[in-house]
């Protein structure tokens, strides 16, 4: 399956929140991706093989059995504020092929939680993965004497 089509109304980076300086990682890309997604911002480094430290991490899969594999690991190698966008065909029907609601259920169970859904072009959706918000802390006890 090759990428392009007449979907995106901005630049791919900028759909993807790329920002200079950033560390990127895009795996399984379609044919064509990759020339998309150039030019990156000034300062944002494509990497091949960061354990650590991504700012974003591009992920392409047509495989439900891929996804639960290798979304672990794709999670510890988030930066803090990093994030993954776990992109899937959204016209292919089967009982292997990644849903939306798949990939958010594939997420909850690690810590994570989607914040953003699009339509990367006719063949491709992706969904933002980020850590999920913590719940807010209940008041620190006062002590007094």
């Amino acid at each position: 399956m090759s990428f392009g089509g007449p979907y995106p109304l901005a630049p791919i980076p900028a759909l993807l929140g790329i920002r200079p300086g950033m560390r990127v990682s895009v795996i399984n890309p379609p044919e064509g991706f990759l020339d998309v997604l150039r030019p990156l911002p000034e300062g944002a480094e494509l990497l091949d093989s960061a354990r650590t430290g991504l700012d974003v991490t591009v992920f392409f899969t047509s495989k439900k059995v891929e996804l639960v594999e290798k979304l672990p690991a794709l999670a510890r190698g988030m930066a803090v504020t990093g994030k993954i966008w776990v992109c899937y065909p959204h016209r292919l029907e089967g009982p292997t092929v990644p849903t939306e609601d798949f990939v958010r259920l594939a997420a909850l169970e690690i810590g994570l939680s989607d914040n953003k859904l699009l339509l990367l072009d006719p063949a491709w959706s992706g969904l933002r993965l980020v850590w999920r918000p913590r719940a807010a802390r209940p008041e620190k006890p006062q002590v007094s004497a």
